[in-house]
């Protein structure tokens, strides 16, 4: 019953609309018979009403433009901007000047604003109808249309004479009856507006008709023909804006519709939820404490989320990603406040070999207890990371020199050389390490990582070399 009311209301504001539009016709029919002066102030008024009315549609869409971002509406800003320039220059050239003989400006107006009408008329098609998907036939002819529009648009301005007007009033009746074929194409699909636009196009086609007609010299080109075509055109722009409005209904009714469906679905959850618990006969007050409860299990769950996606599930330290992003951050305050950021990367020798000896958990508990002692030596600023299984990341932020660095990495050597005690078993570590600071040049989190890790493993190559001669550490710089 709502969408029957919805639909007679809807008819009733697109008579309301269309009886305006027929006024300037009535007044130069009564004014046919009047004077000179009288025809040309009926002209006027006629003239002026027509493009005020497709500057309103105008307007309209560009605003609708800027708040639904769909570019059905900016291309049907350009059709009613080349359809009102037209319809000023036809009855500037034609109301006032009959026969066109000398129309200075409006002579390139005319075709310029019909040309433009076309492109933007066969791009609406395209867009609004989706022929590149549902009738490629059809999407082929809108092509070539709209390359026979750009012609005409290019010889408004280049095409001596009259040839530019020409080729549109040959093109316009063949390219209506195109669109009208579209339409009811997309009727056939069950495309919300087809039947305006099957209404529009026709107006179109009996506007491009009568022209075609004045232009070849059928009709006069002055009086009431110009001012059915006027009609007729403006009818057209209406009823294709009143189709992009009924798309856009329909569209929202469609998100309503699934946005209800979602709503619904979670409903049927959370009372799924509630029945299993056995709260259903506690009432509304315990229904709504246990919604309470179940959002905010569900923002903790997200947060959770959040915290496993940045950081490490054994350890609690940032990732890779996280240190990445940390470092590019840093290195961008760094630059503000005329410092720099250091990267100390770590490695821990010999670490496979515990976990093949002692197992996996010895390993794990390893892992952390390095996890917090380096914690301990950094500032809250400062990042620690672990990237890899036995690999640690420090970035240290508000750094001046590689003093800095080296104070950090003399803690690290001091902390990570105190014994660990797991299950009775003392452990001794040994690292390997790296260190980077960034410069001016134009330093990323990648690079450094690179410059970093380069240097442990060289560190690590040179431990190797000389671990005969009794070297415990070796630390790397850049």
């Amino acid at each position: 019953m709502i969408e029957r009311r919805t639909a007679f209301d809807a008819a009733r504001l697109r008579l309301a609309l269309l009886i305006p539009l027929s006024l300037p016709v009535a007044a130069f029919a009564q004014a046919d018979a009047q004077p000179e002066a009288e025809k040309l102030l009926a002209n006027l008024l006629a003239t002026i009403f027509y493009v005020g009315f497709a500057a309103a549609l105008l307007l309209n869409k560009l605003l609708q433009f800027l708040a639904n971002r769909d570019r059905s509406y900016i291309i049907y800003a350009g059709f009613a901007f080349g359809t009102g320039l037209s319809l000023l220059a036809v009855g500037l050239l034609h109301g006032f000047s009959p026969g066109g003989t000398d129309g200075g400006w409006a002579k390139t107006a005319e075709p310029l604003g019909l040309a433009l009408a076309g492109v933007s008329a066969a791009l609406l098609n395209r867009e609004y109808l989706r022929t590149a998907t549902l009738s490629p036939r059809l999407d082929l002819a809108l092509k070539v249309f709209t390359a026979l529009f750009g012609v005409a648009l290019a010889g408004a301005f280049v095409l001596p004479g009259d040839y530019a007007n020409t080729l549109i009033a040959g093109i316009s009746p063949a390219f209506a009856l195109l669109a009208i074929a579209c339409a009811a194409h997309g009727r056939q699909q069950k495309l919300p507006g087809a039947r305006l636009l099957i209404a529009g196009w026709t107006a179109m086609l009996v506007g491009a008709a009568l022209f075609l007609a004045t232009h070849t010299g059928v009709l006069r080109a002055e009086g009431l023909p110009v001012h059915a075509i006027q009609l007729a055109w403006t009818f057209g722009v209406l009823t294709m804006s009143l189709a992009l409005a009924e798309r856009t209904g329909s569209n929202w009714r469609e998100r309503a519709a699934r946005h209800a469906d979602e709503v619904a679905s979670l409903e049927h959850s959370i009372e799924t939820l509630q029945a299993s618990e056995q709260f259903l006969t506690q009432g509304m007050a315990q229904r709504s404490h246990e919604i309470e409860s179940l959002a905010l299990r569900l923002q903790e769950s997200e947060q959770r989320f959040q915290e496993l996606s940045h950081h490490d599930p054994l350890t609690g330290l940032a990732n890779q990603l996280l240190l990445t992003d940390r470092i590019d951050q840093g290195i961008i305050r760094a630059k503000r406040h005329n410092t720099r950021i250091g990267v100390v990367m770590l490695d821990l020798d010999e670490f496979s070999s515990i976990n093949d000896s002692y197992g996996q958990h010895v390993g794990d508990e390893i892992l952390k207890i390095v996890a917090q002692r380096l914690r301990s030596i950094v500032r809250e600023q400062d990042t620690v990371a672990r990237p890899e299984n036995d690999q640690f990341v420090i970035a240290l932020e508000e750094v001046f020199d590689m003093d800095d660095l080296q104070r950090v990495a003399n803690a690290v050597t001091t902390v990570a050389g105190e014994a660990i005690q797991i299950d009775g078993q003392t452990f001794m570590l040994d690292v390997s390490m790296g260190c980077a600071i960034s410069s001016n040049e134009g330093a990323n989190a990648l690079t450094l990582l690179k410059q970093a890790s380069k240097l442990m493993r060289r560190a690590k190559e040179g431990k190797r070399l000389n671990r005969q001669h009794g070297t415990a550490r070796s630390i790397a710089q850049a």
